[in-house]
């Protein structure tokens, strides 16, 4: 039997799932990163990033007696890394959560190129990401972009070490905000701001091709027999879509990691650009596209929260005294800024508790509003991600926004969803569609 082994690159952890050819989940596993930060820096050392992922492949690989037939990585937002002309790191991966000073963005794009990546790209600009690590680069460190001869991201890194050949696709490449997202292709005035040629970047393919076979050297390294393709994956939202089987208009996904996102697909990209959301392509062919609204690193506030005021507690215990509270907390909310670390004083350990999932909660409720009045519908709402390992908090979530919520593959959806475009890209599936569905039957049956 030969296996599938599917990547969910995110922030702060590197999530992996081993499925048969036939989509039935074998084992998951998880290996987390460690940062380099500084107030306003956020930065992951190149060989750091590939000892967690090639340990999480090694493990899923010794399940499977090395026999995988492909390998598919999703990835969250975009790190960018800068290498030379021997293709050696010149910078580490360049986190998202790095904030670039609006001084130097000014100093590289005029207000209305700023403006006009939303169009282009389908995501509004804003301090982080690779084109605004760009422009610090150009503004204090163009020694750096000198040398340059590649640059790409997390993923894009990744397969090339275990292939030896670039590519990335039009999904995964939305976060670089260098690709023209309809032409998928790279848009050249923007690369040429920073002496850059398409030929110093990954070539762009659609999600699901297969880059290549993985190389001899590798498939050593990592226990895996040769003959294993490795396939082009997704942006991280869109492959957990595919992992909890969330494809149709009046669908929406709650993909709750690092950042909190709400996820529609919808029929068309201008659809999606009216509503002002993230926008990505969604399906291997193509239609439906999805629209995409973001909590941007909800999670570490809560984090930042929930030390402040229980200290370096197991989760089941802040979970426990979040069952406790009542709802409403006497009317304790938090807005997750330095004024919270003083707005729990006079009440009790459960109100607080409750208090910090119920006012994220009302952060989505609010982008959900805000959504559904630009004309989308939640008729179905699935959720994934790690605060599902949480009954307590999903079901907070669920009586803030009113609405009964499914968990389907949870923390592994945008692994299991890689895997499936692992399946897609070897033959064993035609579609999205009929990946899950082969999975989900084999679950059931189980």
């Amino acid at each position: 039997m030969k296996y599938l082994l599917g990547m969910d690159i995110g922030t702060s952890a590197v999530k992996g799932a081993l499925t048969t050819e036939k989509g039935e989940v074998v084992k998951v596993t998880s290996k987390g990163f460690d940062y380099m930060e500084k107030p306003g820096f956020k930065a992951l050392a190149p060989e750091v990033f590939t000892e967690a992922c090639f340990g999480v492949i090694k493990e899923l690989a010794a399940e499977a007696g090395g026999e995988v037939a492909a390998i598919c990585s999703c990835c969250a937002s975009g790190n960018p890394v800068f290498l030379d002309a021997d293709l050696v790191p010149l910078t580490p991966f360049i986190g998202w959560q790095t904030e670039v000073p609006t001084e130097d963005l000014d100093a590289v794009y005029t207000k209305e190129e700023q403006k006009a990546f939303y169009r282009r790209v389908g995501w509004n600009f804003f301090n982080g990401m690779p084109a605004a690590d760009l422009a610090w680069l150009k503004v204090h460190r163009p020694d750096i972009l000198e040398k340059t001869r590649m640059m790409a991201m997390n993923a894009e890194y990744l397969n090339f070490r275990i292939t030896g050949k670039w590519g990335i696709s039009r999904s995964m490449g939305t976060p670089s905000y260098l690709i023209d997202q309809e032409k998928a292709a790279y848009h050249l005035p923007t690369l040429a701001k920073f002496g850059l040629t398409p030929d110093m970047l990954p070539p762009v393919y659609e999600k699901g091709t297969v880059l290549g076979g993985i190389t001899p050297d590798a498939a050593k390294e990592l226990g895996i027999k040769d003959g294993a393709k490795v396939v082009l994956g997704t942006f991280d939202h869109p492959s957990g879509a595919l992992g909890a089987g969330v494809f149709d208009e009046g669908d929406l996904l709650l993909s709750c990691g690092t950042s909190w996102v709400e996820l529609f697909p919808v029929s068309t990209r201008e659809k999606a650009l009216s509503t002002g959301g993230l926008t990505d392509v969604f399906n291997v062919a193509g239609e439906p596209w999805c629209v995409m609204k973001s909590i941007p690193s909800i999670s570490d506030k809560i984090d930042r929260l929930r030390e402040h005021y229980f200290g370096k507690v197991p989760h089941k215990v802040f979970d426990g005294c979040a069952a406790q509270g009542a709802p409403g907390c006497r009317g304790l909310e938090f807005d997750f800024t330095d004024a919270d670390l003083e707005r729990g004083k006079g009440y009790d350990k459960p109100e607080i508790a409750r208090a910090v999932i119920e006012s994220a909660a009302r952060l989505l409720k609010n982008n959900l509003e805000a959504l559904e009045k630009s004309g989308l519908r939640a008729e179905r709402i699935t959720a994934i991600g790690g605060i599902t390992n949480s009954p307590v908090c999903t079901g907070i979530i669920s009586q803030i926004l009113g609405r009964e919520i499914r968990v389907v593959n949870g923390q592994s959806a945008g692994a299991v969803g890689s895997c499936l475009l692992a399946g897609i890209g070897a033959g064993y599936f035609t579609d999205e569609k009929d990946a899950f569905e082969k999975m989900y039957a084999v679950s059931v049956r189980k």
